[in-house]
């Protein structure tokens, strides 16, 4: 018979369970007694997440497959009878804030002096969202310490986690309950504010993650579907060490306003009117009505050279410069004159189709380990296990060369990680959004130990000067993780 926590897990809503005996947990409860001079209310978890396939496709519409992980945002909170909120931070680096929350107009989220947001911008992302979903009717303030054992900039989902742990704990303060759906969904619109035009994936699974198993998540509306992943793999972690905050340049919008681009043109070229409204990659799909394979034919027929200019663009679109600075681009990429249209287009349809025939693949061989042919593209007949890791892998890897390459958007330490594990059998790919951060890799039970610890060595001694013993910090296997929780005392 499943237990309560069980239960809570699998409920519409968010979790609210007993505060479990932990040692984080605890040293979290003397830091924020310490501070403020009392015990919490109550606490808030938010994990991160890996996405296993589908980068860079949230935002144009389609389809990803992430999972929770074990590190995560933990926040202790309390509150207070005023509208403020008092911010402090279990890692000394990061400087404590205090604002009035009288209204969301009133919340301002501007960065630091060299373009990056400051860590408490992304609690600010989360409380203003919730302020303005609210309409500005609140009854408390809060309090909130805040720990978190996600490496910051790794494409792990720090900053999403800490948007989505924030809103979830001001609207607990208010008594404010909604689906796991509907928090996710404002928790995405809410991370938007900080200046990133992103597509929803991350606070999906912060929400709707289940323990053991990845997601299938689809967007309008947003619903989660569980995948079973092949017992004999285990998934692992590796940090780059090259870090990258999307919010500090404008080289994460630049891709989605490329895409946007992309789908106007795409559009308009097949004949159907846009009526000047912004348009995903997946939409322009919908309305011309063909195959995924098929619109990768019309990126190569429509959409021919490599680079297209502003005024090409403008052109193609009937549109002067600034209606299209207006209607399509954002703040930070209204100076781009240059757009790779083809490249990002053939990217999103391309990793579209990698995505479903993933999840086709584990669907099949959950159960009875064996994989029947899908769709063609990568296997014939039934495989065994070790095939059906195999061919999972290449998917991984084709992702990877597709980001590296039509994206853009890769790293040298990420490559270099992705040509160690090739060579030792073990298909990776960057994961996030990638100019740094970490590679996931799909590694068989049997190779764990033995890839740990070259990846220690090859990577991290060798090329990072960090030794061994201390390369742990960087490198771990993981397993699927549950989503947000409210602890309570």
């Amino acid at each position: 018979m499943p237990t309560e926590m069980e239960c809570e897990l699998k409920s519409d809503k968010v979790p609210i369970v007993i505060t479990p005996s932990d040692e984080r947990i605890s040293r979290l409860s003397r830091l924020f007694e310490d501070e403020f001079g009392h015990n919490p209310s109550f606490y808030v978890r938010v994990p991160g997440r890996v996405n296993i396939i589908g980068e860079h496709i949230d935002y144009c519409g389609y389809p990803v497959l992430p999972m929770a992980l074990e590190q995560d945002i933990l926040v202790a909170a309390s509150l207070i009878q005023e509208p403020a909120i008092y911010l402090r931070n279990a890692n000394s680096k990061y400087k404590s804030f205090n604002t009035k929350i009288t209204t969301y107009e009133d919340i301002k989220i501007t960065p630091d002096g060299d373009g990056k947001p400051f860590w408490y911008n992304y609690v600010l992302c989360g409380i203003k969202g919730a302020l303005e979903h609210l309409e500005n009717n609140t009854e408390n303030g809060l309090q909130l310490y805040i720990d978190g054992n996600i490496p910051p900039a790794s494409g792990l989902s720090s900053s999403s986690a800490l948007v989505s742990a924030a809103c979830l704990s001001f609207l607990y303060a208010q008594n404010v309950s909604m689906s796991k759906t509907e928090i996710a969904s404002l928790c995405a619109k809410s991370e938007r504010y900080i200046g990133t035009q992103g597509g929803g994936m991350d606070q999906a699974i912060a929400f709707l993650a289940e323990k053991y198993c990845a997601q299938y998540i689809t967007f309008q509306p947003l619903q989660a579907t569980s995948v079973s992943l092949p017992e004999d793999a285990v998934f692992v972690v590796a940090h780059s060490l090259a870090e990258a905050n999307k919010a500090a340049t404008n080289d994460f919008n630049r891709r989605v306003i490329e895409c946007r681009l992309a789908a106007q043109i795409l559009l308009t070229l097949h004949g159907i009117p846009t009526d000047k409204k912004i348009i995903t990659l997946s939409e322009a799909h919908n309305k011309i009505g063909k195959s995924l394979e098929e619109m990768i034919q019309l990126v190569h027929t429509y959409l021919p050279k490599d680079i297209y200019t502003k005024d090409e663009v403008c052109t193609i679109l009937k549109i002067g410069e600034k209606e299209l600075e207006n209607l399509y681009l954002t703040a930070n990429t209204k100076d781009i004159n240059e757009f790779k249209l083809k490249q990002r287009a053939l990217h999103v349809y391309e990793e579209a189709l990698r995505v479903d025939e993933f999840r086709n693949i584990c669907n099949q061989s959950s159960g009875n380990g064996k994989v029947n042919g899908t769709n063609g593209h990568t296997t014939n007949g039934v495989v065994s296990k070790n095939e059906t890791l195999a061919i999972l892998g290449k998917l991984m890897l084709k992702s990877h060369e597709s980001l590296k390459n039509l994206y853009e958007c890769s790293h040298t330490n990420l490559d270099r990680i992705v040509e160690i594990s090739q060579k030792l059998g073990v298909h990776s790919r960057l994961t996030g959004a990638g100019w740094g951060g970490c590679v996931v890799a799909l590694c068989p039970k049997n190779l764990l130990e033995n890839y740990i610890d070259i990846l220690k060595e090859e990577f991290y001694d060798k090329h990072c000067n960090i030794d061994k013993c201390d390369a742990h910090l960087y490198v771990f296997a993981t397993t699927p993780n549950h989503g947000a929780i409210i602890y309570k005392n």
